[in-house]
């Protein structure tokens, strides 16, 4: 498997789904992610730096905060992304404290970006094999010339006007630097590269460094979006979890991926609101 393989976390109640969900932030932003951060794994914060000014792989994943302390501590933080050069991603949960935190974070010179669906699902519950929209093929990724194709369907996706700088090029790079030495140790393939009739057009991946199938990276291009691409992908990354013996999957939702996950069998959990500086 990949560098943590956890015991599975099954708790399907609404509380568990919910734990389920922050422990998929905590391991695949902060403890375990595909490019390692320099990990804060604070009594009461959890937090992590990328390697290079990256604000959207610097992140905040959980906070509880005593009333008292949370100024103090969200400068504290802040002001160690800005020693390194950084901006950051801070993910508030209704769970987190202080219940004012998301105002003390304004106030703090942060500014709200909006909301992701925090969703989850009992993975017994996924639908049986379906057939594969025509012309289409699930190709696992198990080499570094397979991840190639995987991330330059990620960088097309995001729809960077040509001679434009990809914002995420430089995580792309780090990714074909930090992915190929683990392929081999994965029990089976926790990504995928959708082919049709033959281009790579779409892509999946789950996190299992959680205890739970998290589900990530799901892309197609968009001049073949609406032909089920996107659900057949994603039910392949979600069947490998299940493979390995996860129950639970978690995601967060874009706008345009909520109707295919609720389909699916996800449900909306709570809402992150999602905060950067």
């Amino acid at each position: 498997m990949t560098r943590t393989s956890p015991r599975p976390l099954t708790d399907v109640s609404d509380d568990g789904l919910k734990a389920a969900i922050e422990a998929d932030q905590v391991a695949s932003r902060v403890l375990a992610p595909e490019v390692p951060v320099e990990v804060h794994d604070d009594p009461d914060a959890t937090w992590g730096v990328a390697g290079y000014p990256d604000p959207f792989r610097s992140t905040v994943v959980s906070a509880r905060f005593a009333a008292p302390d949370a100024n103090r501590r969200i400068r504290e933080i802040s002001a160690g992304y800005a020693a390194r050069g950084t901006g950051f991603l801070w993910w508030v949960a209704p769970f987190h404290t202080p219940a004012d935190l998301g105002p003390r974070l304004l106030d703090a010179g942060l500014r709200f970006e909006g909301t992701a669906p925090a969703m989850a699902m009992d993975l017994a519950a996924l639908p049986p094999g379906e057939p594969l929209p025509d012309g289409l093929e699930i190709v696992p990724v198990r080499d570094a010339a397979t991840l190639r194709e995987f991330i330059n369907v990620l960088a097309l996706e995001m729809g960077v006007p040509e001679g434009s700088p990809n914002p995420a090029a430089r995580h792309h790079a780090a990714l074909l630097q930090a992915i190929p030495p683990t392929l081999a140790a994965e029990t089976i393939p926790l990504r995928y590269l959708g082919l049709l009739d033959g281009r790579p057009v779409a892509t999946s991946r789950i996190s299992i460094s959680g205890g739970v199938a998290g589900l990530y990276a799901v892309a197609t291009l968009p001049n073949v979006r609406g032909r089920g691409i996107g659900r057949a992908l994603t039910l392949a990354a979600l069947e490998a979890g299940r493979t390995l013996g996860y129950r639970i999957g978690v995601l967060q939702a874009s706008d345009d991926g909520l109707p295919v996950y609720r389909r699916i069998g996800f449900r909306t959990m709570f809402d992150y609101a999602v905060y950067q500086a």
